[in-house]
């Protein structure tokens, strides 16, 4: 099973459209979806706060930025 992390903030639209559409993907594999507030991070939300929400794969530290398009089900199946 692979592990992903998305980057989210409280009362993100964007954020709420993500996991939508990450609860809609048909996968062969499940994922371990983790769910991360930059909020409660400095670091993290210097970084992200203008660009969440973003899927990180945890095996290789890749980024998928919003809006994820077609990209999403490449990215979480690589």
């Amino acid at each position: 099973m692979s592990d992903f992390y998305l980057l989210t903030k409280p009362q993100c639209p964007l954020c709420d459209k993500a996991i939508a559409e990450l609860h809609g993907l048909t996968l062969e594999q499940p994922i371990r979806l983790h769910w991360v507030d930059i909020t409660q991070q400095p670091e993290l939300q210097d970084e992200y706060a203008l660009l969440v929400p973003v899927l990180v794969r945890a095996k290789d530290d890749a980024e998928l930025r919003w809006p994820f398009n077609d990209q999403l089900m490449e990215f979480v199946t690589a």
